[in-house]
């Protein structure tokens, strides 16, 4: 009995069969897309978010050092 040739399973980047090429293909970009706005989004947030945090600890604990002083 034959093996089937999945497309979705198929990672050898040269397949030239068109299943493979289109899926590889959508894959890569929608995977590349995807990580990059995610990526852009994430750390947006989590930098307002901890610069937030951390400057007003910050702010509070470098007041109260410096007029020790």
């Amino acid at each position: 009995m034959a093996r089937q040739h999945d497309y979705r399973t198929c990672r050898d980047g040269n397949c030239d069969r068109f299943p493979c090429r289109v899926y590889r293909e959508g894959f890569e970009e929608g995977f590349d897309k995807g990580y990059i706005e995610g990526f852009d989004k994430g750390f947006a947030e989590g930098f307002a978010e901890g610069y937030g945090e951390g400057y007003a600890d910050g702010y509070s604990d470098g007041a109260s050092s410096a007029s020790k002083g």
